[in-house]
């Protein structure tokens, strides 16, 4: 049964998704948006957003009690934090408006919002609750799929979380585990971080990972690395854990784990359609069309990052090319950043990497302890800026510290224009603020 018949359907309302359904709306056509749960995806309703929101209301509270032990004239005793609360506070007063504000801007813009599973029948047919629907072009969006082992709780599932727990396990010191961390650390948990790799954050600048990873001890959290789960026995009043070790086997008991490590790209989506892939991820090519022309690919089940920043970008991509466009999609100077406490950040080069690839390298560090916004907070970290020495350009911005996410958005920028030392020297830039920093470091290797 062909229930109705569009200019293209898309499959999952991430932040992939609904930027591509907004665009092709805003072009003119007649879309479709499949959706299973909830418009904004897995990053508004159970990822990212309720664990930055919570992350800065407990990051206030760390403050504030901070300055309450210290002579500072600001006293507030008696503050608790009932977590279960806490996030329902979030999901109704952030997650869910936004949700709603989304859906009825792609509703006001004439998109059809079906809620269900879709199933690719054929290159022009989905089948969504028993009914076909048809279309010209499709966008698959549909992110990942976690897989934690049983008694374990994915990354996603953090917000099911009732009560504080004494100890906690995460696994995968990467973006999904150590922001996790970062959060039960500074409400009081004692946390341990597993990683199998031998560095947290793999590709990012070594000697940034090494700084937030003495940071992350002074808020309760302590990283083992080369690490992994062996095993896990439940029981009523804790979890006994067998971890490998390079020094061998050890037991710990804890009261949750938590597991960031362990995911796939979401293709069940695929049904009877047979698309090329790479990786285990949806090849697409530079126009986001999978080798089924008419049907295109965009945010993490491709695989080029697993970042919102990257998805929304695909998103408006791919919205214009099944609109008629002809947009590539650049893949250079996409930056890596976690919302820990403290954040970091990473965009362009590594120093190894430049390095390795033969330029003639400047380093220029700057600590943020003399800065007078992170150190009213009490607060340190450091921004790294790797440079041409030869022609002067900004390679790479790498920074761990209080909101550099969102402070060093300049350095994204330096970096994905190929800015040299001496425009950002010559810019004025807001004082006091954290952003200023970048152009202090470059002070430092700055030559006329």
């Amino acid at each position: 049964m062909v229930s109705n018949e569009y200019d293209v359907v898309v499959i999952g309302s991430g932040p992939a998704g609904y930027w591509a359904s907004l665009i092709a709306c805003v072009r003119g056509l007649k879309v479709a948006v499949v959706e299973e749960r909830r418009v904004g995806g897995t990053c508004l309703n159970y990822g990212c957003v309720p664990l930055v929101t919570a992350l800065n209301y407990v990051s206030a509270l760390n403050l504030i009690k901070k300055l309450s032990d210290d002579v500072s004239g600001i006293s507030l005793r008696g503050l608790t934090v009932n977590v279960a609360e806490m996030f329902k506070y979030v999901e109704r007063n952030v997650s869910s408006p936004i949700s709603d504000s989304m859906k009825k801007t792609l509703e006001d813009l004439g998109a059809e919002i079906i809620y269900g599973k879709a199933v690719l029948v054929d290159g022009h047919t989905a089948n969504v609750g028993g009914k076909h629907v048809r279309f010209k072009k499709a966008v698959i969006s549909t992110g990942l799929s976690w897989n934690p082992a049983s008694n374990i709780r994915s990354c996603v599932e953090f917000t099911s979380i009732k009560e504080i727990p004494n100890k906690l396990l995460v696994i995968g010191a990467n973006p999904f585990g150590l922001p996790i961390a970062s959060l039960f650390g500074l409400l009081g948990s004692e946390v341990l971080v597993v990683e199998e790799s031998p560095q947290i954050l793999e590709g990012f600048d070594r000697e940034v990972c090494e700084y937030l990873t003495m940071l992350l001890g002074d808020i309760n959290v302590k990283v083992m690395l080369s690490t992994k789960l062996s095993s896990l026995v439940s029981s009523d009043k804790a979890k006994e854990v067998r971890l490998s070790t390079p020094d061998g086997e050890i037991s710990v008991s804890v009261d949750e784990v938590i597991d960031a490590a362990h995911y796939v790209p979401r293709l069940d989506v695929l049904g009877g359609v047979n698309v090329k892939l790479r990786n285990g991820y949806i090849w697409v090519d530079e126009y986001l069309r999978t080798s089924l022309n008419n049907i295109y690919a965009a945010g993490d089940v491709v695989g080029t990052s697993l970042y919102a920043n990257t998805a929304i970008v695909h998103g408006i991509v791919v919205g214009e090319n099944v609109s008629g466009g002809n947009m590539r999609v650049k893949s250079n100077s996409i930056p890596r950043y976690v919302f820990t406490y403290p954040e970091v950040l990473s965009v362009g080069l590594t120093e190894d990497d430049a390095r390795r690839m033969g330029y003639e390298v400047s380093t220029a560090r700057q600590s943020l302890t003399s800065n007078a916004v992170v150190r009213g907070i009490g607060g340190g970290g450091m921004v790294k800026v790797i440079v041409d020495s030869k022609y002067r350009g900004i390679l790479g911005v790498h920074a761990v510290g209080h909101k550099v996410v969102e402070t060093f958005n300049e350095g994204i920028v330096a970096v994905a224009l190929e800015s040299t030392i001496d425009s950002l020297i010559n810019t004025y830039l807001a004082h006091p603020t954290v952003g200023e920093e970048l152009r202090n470091a470059l002070i430092q290797v700055f030559k006329p």
